[in-house]
């Protein structure tokens, strides 16, 4: 059985089909695909169509993540400086 191949255009225009409300296995029948091509093709799809949606929450996370970092080592330098002058204060007294 020879194996059929879709260009991006063809597999979007039968998502679209699929997203419209018909039954996955109508349109699988139609064309002669799994169900499970489908819905792969509709995963496909939605990715494609969000790069910028993603890309923008992928640059506000990595913003919050080096604002953490900064804040992160400003708390540490200041954990160090209190326990060194702790350490000195206990030793003086002794």
């Amino acid at each position: 059985m020879s194996r059929l191949r879709f260009t991006e255009d063809q597999k979007a225009a039968i998502v679209s089909e699929l997203n419209a409300g018909e039954m996955a296995a109508d349109v699988s029948h139609r064309y002669g695909v799994s169900i499970r091509t489908l819905y792969r093709w509709r995963v496909k799809c939605a990715d494609v169509k969000q790069p910028a949606a993603v890309s923008q929450r992928l640059r506000s996370l990595e913003d919050e993540n080096q604002r953490l970092k900064r804040q992160f080592a400003e708390l540490t330098l200041d954990y160090a400086t209190l326990r060194a002058a702790l350490i000195r204060d206990v030793r003086g007294d002794c």
